[in-house]
């Protein structure tokens, strides 16, 4: 690569900004065609006698324009062929839950997206009858682009059975599970310390305001024996240690499993806040829910936080007066995508746990002696 350019160090633009101009010039030129492989930022650095970290800013702006890409383990190429760099990712997600985790979902596909295009993948989304990829009766769509190699790695959000991860497994198809955990498989899975969520709630109702009187909304109970165990069936789990921990011991009555859905929730949390013995908080597993619960306490005469204290499991809604476990959504989905790209380079991933913070809004008080 030429090197008879020379910075003005002098000049109003940022050394980097040069350095891009003028990279930019031989691609658009074509001194420096589609495909060329471009020195190592060590070596740039040498070259033009700049910081490496100087040539970094310079090649992420040309790569944010499109210019070029970088595939890992390879280096830095001039965007073209298109079809020897782009990789096909797909996301999958139980049809079942689709409507009801619609915005934990659009937020995650956004997130891989935007990390998608930074490694040259391109994304598509499955929403999946009973969230099986290979169905026994008919094909699905998936099924049959990843038999035809189409597909070159998998992304799961409601996952799949356990059988479709062994298949995939036997199939060399590289899967990252979100916030789903299937133990025995040596599946990569990338989520929130469900445990230090659980932990921090239970500090804040029980040691901080007081509350004795607690019901769960969770979405399924744990079963360790299971070969798929989600985050919200963890999350169940913790709790009731974590409130066992601080002598409250949860009666069947004081747990409902919702799946997700309000009609299955609703008959359940009515009777709670018709009781004589009401209780005085509820720690919801999902936004929707929890938003529905304060409706619901609403129109039966119960003031928030005064009577009645709403915790959430998420944080996912705009403008959200919810006291909630802000879960790192876009960092977990940039990881997911992160590992994926490790795997498809041959190398062995890391699996990864995120704090999830504790943000203390409006719907929690003190308890109501």
């Amino acid at each position: 690569m030429s090197t008879t350019f020379v910075i003005d160090r002098n000049r109003p633009s940022p050394v980097y900004h040069q350095i891009s101009q003028r990279l930019r010039e031989r691609i658009v030129n074509g001194e420096l065609p589609a495909g060329t492989r471009l020195p190592t930022g060590q070596d740039l650095s040498k070259q033009y006698g700049v910081a490496y970290r100087t040539i970094i800013k310079s090649l992420e702006l040309l790569k944010k324009e499109g210019l070029l890409v970088g595939v890992p383990s390879r280096g830095t190429f001039v965007r073209g062929q298109a079809s020897k760099i782009v990789r096909n990712i797909a996301v999958t997600v139980d049809q079942m839950y689709h409507h009801a985790i619609a915005s934990h979902l659009d937020l995650f596909q956004r997130a891989v997206n935007s990390s998608c295009m930074e490694y040259g993948f391109h994304l598509q989304l499955f929403s999946l009858p009973r969230g099986a990829i290979f169905d026994q009766a008919e094909p699905t769509l998936l099924s049959t682009l990843l038999r035809e190699r189409h597909v070159d790695g998998l992304i799961t959000y409601h996952g799949p059975p356990v059988e479709d991860i062994t298949k995939l497994a036997r199939m060399n198809v590289p899967v990252v599970t979100n916030r789903n955990m299937y133990p025995g498989t040596g599946v990569p899975w990338v989520m929130e310390d469900v445990a230090d969520a659980a932990r921090n709630l239970v500090r804040l109702l029980v040691g901080g305001l007081g509350h004795r009187h607690i019901r769960l909304i969770m979405a399924r109970p744990f079963d360790p024996s299971a070969g798929l165990i989600r985050p919200s069936a963890i999350l169940a789990n913790a709790l009731i240690q974590e409130l066992h921990g601080v002598g409250i011991d949860l009666r069947p009555s004081d747990i409902v499993y919702s799946e997700y859905f309000w009609d299955k929730t609703a008959p359940a949390v009515r009777q709670w806040l018709t009781a004589d013995r009401k209780p005085t908080a509820i720690i919801s597993c999902d936004d929707n829910l929890a938003m529905k619960t304060l409706e619901l306490a609403g129109e039966l005469g119960l003031r928030v936080p005064q009577d009645l204290s709403v915790t959430t499991y998420g944080d996912i809604m705009p403008q959200s007066t919810l006291t909630a476990i802000h879960l790192p959504i876009r960092k977990i989905a940039d990881q997911c995508v992160s590992i994926l790209n490790q795997m498809l380079a041959g190398e062995k991933p890391q699996v990864a746990e995120f704090p999830a913070e504790l943000i203390i809004r409006q719907t929690c008080g003190p308890a109501n002696p």
